[in-house]
């Protein structure tokens, strides 16, 4: 054992998206609610919000919200595989050019900027998934563009691939925190009941911690503070939900 203490702090990164389309770029940023009856839509600062709330959920040993990041990581992966699909497409028609003809990658000389403030890894693999869907949208345009593809087919496409963004936003949009741990399941609390009427029953893997999402953290035994008094962590770059991922980084 080392005779050194150190009084060191967590770990912080600053990290900056960017998008190079208008399709990425209102993915992003949604729409909100205003008096000319035009409902709110999504975006990705909303989406993070609640991936941070599932994951401090989930930090609680809230059963319900390790269900839901099983529920959320499915979502997303799938959701990126196919993705890659419609990708792998463009890619195909991108053939079609004369051998002479040589095209570099379309980029905005004026991208949009986000800086991003995430402690949920989940929220980070949306981000992923809306950059592939950016570099899908970049390749569609510069097809229709160069009259590989017509303008309905571009439309067509561009509408698939955004909504396999808005089916991720649309799944998290389920969420309720339900406020129970799971000794309240076990001892069926008052407020155990109450979670079951409203949520259902836990999957009983899910309920004994042998089924959960690959990023959730280790199941704690003592008790955690609320979402609420911990609204003020929400800071840019790495969690830090123990020693151990200090040491990950």
């Amino acid at each position: 054992m080392s005779d050194y203490q150190f009084n060191m702090g967590p770990l912080r990164s600053a990290i900056t998206i960017q998008f190079h389309t208008h399709n990425a770029t209102r993915l992003w940023t949604g729409r909100r609610k205003d008096g000319d009856g035009q409902d709110e839509i999504m975006g990705m600062p909303l989406f993070i919000d609640i991936m941070n709330q599932i994951k401090q959920a989930s930090n609680q040993d809230d059963p319900y919200a390790d269900l839901w990041m099983i529920r959320m990581e499915e979502k997303l992966l799938d959701a990126r595989i196919k993705m890659h699909e419609l990708y792998q497409k463009t890619e195909i028609i991108f053939k079609e050019l004369p051998e002479d003809i040589l095209i570099e990658n379309c980029l905005s000389i004026q991208p949009a900027r986000f800086a991003l403030y995430i402690r949920s890894q989940l929220a980070y693999i949306c981000v992923y998934l809306l950059i592939d869907f950016d570099k899908l949208a970049r390749q569609l345009h510069l097809a229709h563009h160069i009259a590989i593809i017509n303008r309905k087919q571009m439309r067509d496409w561009i509408n698939s691939a955004g909504w396999l963004v808005r089916s991720v936003y649309g799944l998290a949009q389920r969420y309720r925190h339900s406020g129970v741990t799971r000794q309240d399941i076990i001892q069926n609390t008052a407020r155990a009941i109450e979670a079951k009427t409203k949520f259902g029953e836990i999957p009983e893997d899910v309920l004994a911690g042998t089924r959960r999402s690959t990023y959730a953290s280790p199941i704690k035994k003592t008790e955690l503070p609320t979402i609420a008094e911990n609204s003020e962590d929400d800071w840019p770059g790495l969690p830090d939900d123990d020693e151990e991922s200090q040491d990950e980084v």
